[in-house]
């Protein structure tokens, strides 16, 4: 029997195969410095660490890499003796740039072991150079796209105070539209001249390179595989001792202790919909069983976390139902050692003192505003999903789901949703005709809309909006409306703005003090609006509910160290009524999914197949093991729990409650002039089919100019609402030019 014969030369390590092996583990290691410390600083401060530290550490380890590519191109004793000399001398400075790093990222020290497999993943990316022949391009095209992707997530980070997640990429076009208009044209401009010399010179370092040796010792192999079995066994080890941590509602602490790389990749693992255990039909229809036998059995509600009982209200009348959710809304008296000139929120005070109140658990922090969204008005629970998940993308765009506006809509409701913010964004104008909304107005279709430093719409605009879908028909209406104004960015140098409120007696840094001074004068306008709401419920002769309630607390950076002594993982709600609710209920902590449940009960109206999991199941021993499996069922699964009844339809979504139309088009001097009704700001006229720079006059009137010449051979005139990336949301009735 012959043995295969191993050259045992090949295996030797050559002075190249060792050089690939020091440069690929030094690059690896800048590398995951820089996105680590980009990580960090898109959810913190700037000046939580002194710029100076920042540049010293970075430039130590750029010195150190032009040391080595300088050794290795003189390839001489003399200076790989000098240049261990010099790597000797800076290593107090390494150590020095480590720990600074390593405070600014805020890590607890047993965690420091999930920085080290971020390394080693960033290393086995690498490491795949060493097979090549291009060894310089692929090396530089992973460090590129590692560098780019951590820029995107200091951006987006500082956006909307979470990280990037793969699920990102389902709203890729919402991030550009975003970025021209908080960057502007310059910016963006800046930022494409950037790439595509990024871009041009990866493809002439392609073109340029000589191809090398593909393998220049086949120890490298060696150490390859053993790199790579050992890197996924010490992740093994660190997910069985538990050292990696998830946190499903707050991605910033997430990504902060495992790591901005693995975290990355992680968010895309968690992506697959992998079956629950024990999900099959048998287990799906005996927990709708015990649904059905408890619903028939009994009118009371019972949530495990807060004990109620007995909740269901007003069981003769419907009254109209309203939820208002208020962006990054929280308590600004329950950040420790900061008081101001005075209460920021004393409407919002006033209904926690003398109605139903309490905190509720939100599926993200920070930020992820449509998540909040998505479980209060389907009752579904978003820790099943995966990080940042934006299920308006990802369910929505292609499934029909039950809602409170379903709900509702079967037993003769209206049902409306507003947000003064782009009627596209985060899919809403398709996601909302998947819930079953009847009308949609968004800011495309609101007038006197005022905006705030920032360039976010007020909320004072929208009190206007909710009087009008409620006087709409005649019919009992739910209004679902989503506020923006206090939304992040929050400025650092705010004092440059002169603004009422003012933070004093506090000990914070200038920085921390500016962003909180900023907010507290967002959400004290939000306030204002909250009263108003609460004044024009009191003002109908129609019985009416409403709960304010925040969508998650606000990514100011003073939070986002774990600072401030705030519980981030919920936000305070109240909830009023014009009418005696005639109940037990007092509030207490709930998590966002059951907001409807509460909603519905206290309404007196039916509820919906989530709402009656909730009602019935909330006190059992596995409520959430039966969630996580009807979810299952219902999002991904076989439908088994759902009865043909009780599955729905999309709607016909109107995008507004007014019709906007074209009464007429005249020529008046070099001009069209177009009277009609409803128009907005965000009304353009198309003439033959082409969008013509629209002046925007009033709410009946809007002008174009136009070349005289051409005026014959026009066929057709129409005014449509544009949205996001220039989409058009609807369109007026289409009109010829008057003689």
């Amino acid at each position: 029997m012959k043995f295969v014969k191993i050259d045992k030369e090949k295996f030797k390590p050559t002075k190249n195969s060792v050089k690939e092996l020091i440069f690929l583990a030094y690059l690896s290691f800048i590398l995951f410095i820089c996105t680590e410390v980009m990580s960090a600083m898109g959810t913190t401060s700037y000046g939580y660490i002194e710029n100076i530290d920042l540049y010293l550490g970075t430039g130590i380890l750029f010195i150190l890499l032009g040391l080595i590519i300088f050794v290795f191109k003189k390839d001489e004793k003399k200076y790989y003796i000098g240049g261990f000399i010099v790597f000797l001398i800076m290593m107090p400075f390494m150590k020095y740039a480590w720990d600074k790093f390593f405070a600014f990222l805020d890590v607890p020290d047993e965690n420091i072991w999930c920085l080290l497999l971020d390394y080693l993943i960033i290393l086995v990316m690498l490491s795949p150079a060493i097979f090549l022949k291009k060894k310089v391009f692929y090396t530089a095209l992973i460090s590129v796209i590692l560098i780019l992707l951590s820029i995107a997530n200091y951006f987006i980070s500082i956006f909307r105070g979470i990280p990037l997640a793969y699920s990102d990429i389902y709203c890729i076009g919402d991030a550009l539209s975003l970025t021209k208009s908080f960057l502007g044209d310059n910016s963006i401009l800046f930022i494409s001249a950037g790439v595509t010399v990024l871009i041009i010179c990866l493809v002439f370092l392609f073109i340029k390179e000589k191809r090398g040796f593909r393998i220049s010792s086949y120890s490298n192999i060696v150490v390859f595989v053993i790199l790579a079995i050992g890197t996924y066994s010490y992740y093994l080890n660190l997910i069985n001792t538990k050292t990696l941590i998830y946190y499903s509602a707050n991605m910033v602490k997430t990504y902060r202790y495992n790591g901005y790389v693995y975290s990355t990749l992680e968010s895309g693992l968690r992506f697959i919909r992998f079956k629950p255990k024990d999900y099959n039909e048998d287990s799906i229809m005996a927990i709708r069983k015990e649904v059905d036998s408890n619903t028939t059995s009994s009118k009371k509600a019972t949530l495990a976390s807060t004990k109620l009982t007995n909740i269901s209200s007003n069981e003769t009348k419907k009254p109209n139902i309203l939820f208002v959710q208020l962006e990054g809304f929280m308590d600004p008296m329950a950040i420790k050692g900061v008081m101001y000139t005075k209460d920021p929120i004393p409407n919002f005070r006033k209904l926690q003192k003398e109605g139903i109140y309490g905190k509720m658990k939100t599926p993200s922090i920070g930020g992820g505003t449509a998540r909040t969204e998505f479980e209060v008005m389907t009752g579904i629970d978003l820790e099943f999903l995966t990080d940042g998940e934006v299920p308006h993308y990802t369910i929505l765009g292609h499934e029909i789901l039950n809602s409170v506006a379903s709900t509702l809509k079967k037993q003769g409701y209206s049902t409306h949703a507003i947000h003064n913010n782009q009627g596209n964004f985060y899919n809403r104008n398709k996601a909302y005709s998947s819930l079953g909304y009847d009308t949609y107005t968004s800011v495309e279709y609101m007038d006197n809309v005022e905006r705030t430093e920032t360039n976010w719409a007020k909320d004072t605009v929208l009190s206007e909006y909710i009087k009008e879908c409620l006087g709409s028909t005649e019919r009992n209406d739910l209004v679902f409306t989503i506020s923006v104004e206090g939304h992040s960015p929050y400025p650092t140098d705010a004092d440059k703005y002169d603004l009422p409120l003012k933070v004093v007696n506090s000990s914070l840094s200038e920085s921390d003090k500016n962003q909180i001074y900023y907010y507290i004068n967002k959400i004290h306008e939000t306030d204002e609006f909250i009263g108003d709401v609460v004044d024009l419920v009191d003002s109908m002769d129609e019985d009416t509910i409403v709960v304010f309630y925040g969508d998650h607390t606000p990514a100011l950076d003073l939070l986002n160290r774990d600072e401030g002594g705030v519980d981030r993982t919920t936000t305070p709600y109240a909830i009023y009524s014009n009418f005696d609710l005639d109940t037990n209920f007092k509030g207490g902590d709930i998590s966002a999914y059951q907001m409807s449940t509460i909603m519905l009960s206290l309404a007196g109206v039916d509820l919906g197949p989530m709402e009656n999991v909730h009602k019935t199941l909330s006190s059992e021993k596995n409520y959430k093991k039966y969630l996580e499996l009807i979810q299952y069922d219902i999002l991904f699964g076989e439908d088994y729990y759902l009865s043909e009844d009780e599955k729905t339809t999309s709607s016909n979504l109107k995008m507004g409650t007014k019709d906007i139309k074209i009464k007429s088009a005249t020529v008046q001097g070099n001009q069209i002039c177009i009277k009609g009704k409803n128009f907005t700001r965000k009304s353009v006229v198309f003439i033959n089919g082409k969008e013509e720079n629209t002046m925007y006059v009033n709410k009946n009137t809007l002008r174009v100019y136009y070349d005289k010449d051409d005026i014959d051979n026009i066929d057709d005139i129409v005014v449509k609402q544009i949205g996001l990336h220039n989409i058009p949301l609807s369109q007026t009735n289409s009109i010829k030019l008057s003689n």
